[in-house]
């Protein structure tokens, strides 16, 4: 039953909208996480610009988090001084140099610069699931007024990804220690 609706989603819910917007898939993470990259990468989620383009009164259209600039998807996911502080430390993480993407399109494609299969699908897995993360955080923030720290993001983001990986991945053997001591062999 769970794989005839897995298979309805995935023909009737993410099927690409244009040629120039295929569906990403990346079978190292939960369908929860290909569905908010399909979103976000469509400008589907619920950011406060796109509300106020669809006619929804709002008080602000600036970023709940920073105020610093209008709330995009970009400048939620990535440009937002909070979640630009999680990249950095994702990419120090890591052992990667600077952050390669300004907006959601660039991240969601973002191959690590690796020419394994497996350890493009790893890189992913960390990506999608740290832009997912922030999400969730901001959030948090936003609705349950939960306090924005950037540090307990980042163990968030190394504890999921862990979990999220391990259990999926067949081809490699992912422990805890290395993946969060020395990453990068995964994707070498």
């Amino acid at each position: 039953m769970t794989k005839a609706f897995t298979n309805l989603i995935n023909s009737r819910v993410l099927i690409p909208s244009s040629s120039s917007c295929e569906t990403l898939c990346n079978k190292l993470v939960p369908k929860k996480l290909e569905v908010f990259v399909w979103r976000a990468r469509r400008k589907r989620l619920p950011i406060l610009m796109e509300l106020d383009k669809r006619g929804i009164d709002l008080h602000s259209v600036r970023c709940p988090l920073c105020d610093g600039d209008i709330e995009t998807v970009d400048h939620s996911l990535i440009l937002c001084k909070e979640a630009f502080d999680v990249w950095c430390k994702v990419f120090d993480w890591w052992g990667r140099g600077g952050i390669p993407f300004v907006n959601v399109e660039d991240l969601f494609l973002d191959s690590g610069q690796t020419n394994s299969y497996t350890g493009k699908s790893i890189w992913q897995a960390v990506i999608w699931s740290c832009s997912y993360l922030i999400w969730k955080n901001r959030n948090q923030k936003v609705f349950a007024n939960k306090s924005w720290n950037t540090p307990m993001t980042l163990n968030e983001i190394q504890i999921k990804s862990f979990e999220w990986v391990a259990k999926r991945c067949k081809s490699k053997s992912i422990d805890w220690h290395t993946w969060l001591h020395n990453p990068q062999v995964f994707v070498a």
